[in-house]
């Protein structure tokens, strides 16, 4: 029996990941039904099949899983699905009004995970070094499903440098905001971090 099992987190795509994220939420499986159905995910062995692995390679696997989902990574800005290079957004003081509304939209469920990594990640048009440019912004319904297999570590690494981001964008909305309305002597209004805010894996 042949078993692909993912080496590192760069062997885990985008769609397992959001699988697994259901399967956590589940709490009507015993331990070994959740096992099974997680060898199923991230090996893509057949259910009715697992059962017939040795019990040393069914631990074996579930542990090299483990190792691979709890590693840590870097942002990297450009990678590629097949033949399609795709960069993350250059420049975040550009960005348009539908852009920001469907990143703040997409942040916050795994489920609509492949959506955000849409926003934050379109076809490089152009290069020149490690600058670039890339498409712009129509939506996410043409490419949505395609990053659905892009590597769990690009996912990670976007997350990361994404929050940080949104964290400076909340404090210097925030300043502005206050300044503005101590110009105009009006009570301050600041945002919460509640809705906008980012759910990592």
């Amino acid at each position: 029996m042949k078993v692909t099992i993912p080496e590192s987190i760069n062997d885990i795509a985008l769609h397992q990941f959001q699988k697994y994220d259901l399967l956590l939420k589940r709490t009507d499986l015993k331990d070994d039904q959740f096992n099974v159905r997680k060898i199923e995910i991230f090996t893509g062995l057949e259910r009715k099949r697992i059962p017939l692995l040795s019990q040393t390679d069914y631990a074996e696997i579930l542990s090299l899983i483990d190792k691979a989902l709890e590693q840590t990574t870097e942002f990297q800005p450009t990678f590629k699905i097949k033949d399609v290079e795709f960069g993350f957004i250059p420049n975040f003081d550009k960005i348009t009004a539908g852009e920001y509304r469907d990143l703040t939209v997409y942040s916050q469920d795994v489920a609509e995970m492949h959506k955000l990594m849409a926003v934050l990640f379109r076809p490089i048009k152009s290069k020149v070094g490690k600058n670039y440019k890339i498409v712009e912004y129509n939506g996410t319904e043409q490419r949505a499903n395609v990053m659905k297999y892009m590597p769990l570590s690009i996912v990670n690494g976007a997350l990361v440098f994404f929050s940080n981001l949104a964290n400076e964008l909340i404090a210097y909305t925030q300043k502005y905001t206050a300044e503005e309305q101590a110009k105009e002597n009006t009570p301050a209004t600041t945002l919460k971090n509640g809705g906008g805010t980012l759910l990592l894996i």
